[in-house]
């Protein structure tokens, strides 16, 4: 695990955040934020380093973390809902090492009430369906389990600036920490949308240059790339016989190279 601490990074927001709370005497408070946030993050990286994927960044926020990896488009969903729960799994074990010590009158009752406020409510806010939380991407992962990875996006667009524009009306009178969670979540679920093409680019390129885990094979009598799912091997109908997807994504490939 020693390869991943230097890939660390303190967003300059969480400093700012962190000074506020010292400089108001809530050090208890953000110490035990910063831990949950961090222990969370390790939940991902954990599941990343048992799938032997590549950690590029992992950058603390001051409502969570975020963890950047080189893994495919295309990279197997059951995997990927691992890796997403992962933070979940590792609060949840903190939450039964905490109570393990209050029970065993190793920790104050203060400090436990107050682990089980922010435990629980960075829990339920990571599941949020919103782009880049851990919910945006389950939610995501579902979708492509059973439609297009295409109409997955747009769905999942639509998903995330719904329960955005909640919470923003729930939290309308909040804290400035609130209106910084916002304006996040807002920047990159309008991030995602406007890179909804170059990410549908890439994931057919992905199918096209490397050979994939193809659970399920299906014909298509339409030659439509639109309709391609992950996990999915595609055959398209041309007259008489079908045609393997890296030929029609051949063609599509080789004109852009051409232009």
């Amino acid at each position: 695990m020693k390869n991943i601490f230097p890939k660390f990074k303190i967003n300059s927001a969480t400093y700012f955040l962190f000074l506020t709370f010292l400089s108001t005497g809530f050090i208890k408070n953000i110490l035990l934020i910063f831990l949950i946030v961090i222990v969370h993050e390790l939940g991902h990286i954990f599941f990343l380093k048992i799938f032997h994927y590549e950690i590029e960044k992992v950058e603390i926020f001051p409502f969570g973390g975020l963890t950047t990896t080189n893994k495919y488009i295309n990279s197997p969903i059951n995997k990927d809902i691992l890796i997403y729960l992962g933070g979940v799994l590792f609060q949840v074990l903190l939450f039964i090492i905490f109570t393990f010590l209050y029970q065993n009158t190793s920790m104050h009752e203060n400090t436990y009430t107050l682990f089980l406020r922010y435990n629980k409510s960075i829990l339920f806010f990571n599941l949020l369906p919103i782009k880049s939380l851990d919910g945006g991407e389950l939610f995501l992962l579902f979708l492509q389990k059973f439609i297009s990875f295409e109409k997955s996006l747009i769905m999942g667009s639509f998903t995330s600036f719904f329960f955005l524009l909640l919470f923003v009306l729930y939290n309308v009178k909040s804290n400035l920490n609130n209106y910084v969670i916002v304006g996040f979540l807002l920047y990159k679920t309008i991030d995602f949308f406007k890179k909804k093409k170059y990410i549908e680019h890439k994931f057919l390129l992905e199918r096209y240059m490397h050979v994939l885990p193809y659970k399920k094979i299906e014909h298509n009598h339409v030659q439509d790339i639109s309709i391609l799912k992950k996990e999915t091997l595609h055959f398209f109908k041309d007259q008489e016989k079908y045609l393997h997807e890296r030929e029609i994504l051949k063609r599509k490939f080789d004109i852009h190279t051409f232009l």
